[in-house]
C-alpha cells in the first residue's frame, strides 16, 4: 500500500497548539498517514503528548530533535535533505503536508498581532484540511504543490519569470518534487548559506517559491479552488508595495551564496499606477454610493 501524507510539524515550544487544532486535519488514515514533529525545543513532556496522540488515535508518530537554529526555513531543509532523521524514511509517502506549529491555530496570541489581527502565516478563518478530498484533487489534477494562505503566498519577479512563496512556508508537496537532484542540490546551498538571522529565514521562504512554486509547476489554491501553471500579480500578496523591496532586499543579501544570478529589478510603473486607480476608483464608486443612499 502507497503511503500518502507525511504531516511535518516544525515545532519550537509550542506543540501544544498542533494538537489543540488537529481536529482541522480530517481523515487522517492509520495506515498510510503520519504525523512527524520536528522540535528545536526537545522535551520528555513534548515527546510525551507525541506518543499519547498516537496511543489515542493509532495514527503512526514520529518525534525527531534538532538544534534551534534557523527557525522553521533550516528545518526544513534539513527534514528535506535527512540532516534530521534520514533521506528515505522523510521521502517515504508521496505527499508532504508540512507547516509551523502554530498553522492551524487562529486563536493564540502567537498567531496575532498586538494590534489582535491573525497573522498571515496561519490558516484562513475556518479552514479545514480533508485528506481524502486533498488526495483526490492531487491526482486528479496532477498536482504537484498545494497552499491554503489566508493572504495569498507573496508574489515576486526573478529572470523574467514570476513566483510564489507561501506565507510562513506552509504548503503541501509530492515528495518527488525534493528528491529531484537540483532540488536537493539547491537545498544543501541554501543550508550552506544560514547565517541564523531573521534575513535569512525570509530569504529562505521565498526561495521555496524559487524552487518550488515556478512557471508551469501545477499547483493548487485550496482556499480559492483554483489551479495555476502561472502566477499573475494580481492574483497574490505583494509585500510591502507594488515593487516588493523586501524581497529585493533579501535577495541582495544572500543571492551569491547560492550562484544565483545577480538580479535587476525593474520598476512596472504602469502596472502600478493602473493598481493605485484602479483602488481610488473602487473608493470613490464606493463614497458615491453612500452618498446616494444617504448613509
Amino acid at each position: 500500500m502507497i503511503k500518502r501524507f507525511d504531516v511535518v510539524i516544525w515545532n519550537y515550544n509550542r506543540l501544544q497548539s498542533l494538537f489543540d487544532n488537529i481536529q482541522r486535519l480530517r481523515n487522517l488514515d492509520k495506515t498510510r498517514d503520519r504525523i512527524t514533529v520536528v522540535s528545536g525545543s526537545p522535551s520528555s513532556a513534548e515527546a510525551a503528548s507525541v506518543r499519547a496522540f498516537t496511543e489515542s488515535t493509532g495514527i503512526e508518530s514520529r518525534y525527531l530533535v534538532r538544534v534551534n537554529r534557523g527557525l522553521a526555513e533550516l528545518a526544513r531543509a534539513e527534514y528535506f535533505t535527512g540532516n534530521v532523521g534520514t533521506l528515505d524514511d522523510n521521502l517515504s509517502h508521496e505527499f508532504i503536508f508540512q507547516m509551523q506549529e502554530h498553522y492551524l491555530d487562529t486563536g493564540s496570541s502567537y498567531s496575532r498581532y498586538p494590534h489582535g489581527d491573525v497573522k498571515g502565516d496561519v490558516v484562513p478563518d475556518g479552514a479545514v484540511f480533508d485528506l481524502d478530498n486533498i488526495e483526490r484533487l492531487a491526482e486528479g489534477l496532477r498536482l504537484d504543490v498545494l497552499f491554503c494562505d489566508r493572504l495569498n503566498p507573496c508574489w515576486f519577479k526573478l529572470g523574467g519569470s514570476c513566483y510564489i512563496a507561501p506565507n510562513g512556508g506552509n504548503f503541501i508537496i509530492r515528495s518527488a518534487e525534493i528528491r529531484r537532484p537540483s532540488a536537493q542540490s539547491f537545498i544543501g546551498r541554501l543550508m550552506e548559506s544560514c547565517d541564523n538571522t531573521y534575513d535569512w529565514a525570509v530569504f529562505a521562504e521565498y526561495m521555496w517559491g524559487y524552487l518550488f512554486f515556478k512557471p508551469g509547476t501545477r499547483t493548487y489554491d485550496l482556499r480559492r479552488g483554483r489551479l495555476f501553471t502561472s502566477f499573475p500579480r494580481g492574483s497574490f500578496y505583494v509585500h510591502n508595495g507594488p515593487s516588493n523591496p523586501r524581497f529585493r532586499e533579501v535577495y541582495g543579501k544572500y543571492h551569491s551564496a547560492l550562484g544565483l544570478p545577480h538580479a535587476v529589478f525593474v520598476w512596472e510603473p504602469a502596472f502600478d499606477y493602473a493598481i493605485e486607480l484602479a483602488r481610488r476608483c473602487k473608493r470613490t464608486f464606493a463614497r458615491y454610493c453612500r452618498q446616494s443612499m444617504g448613509v
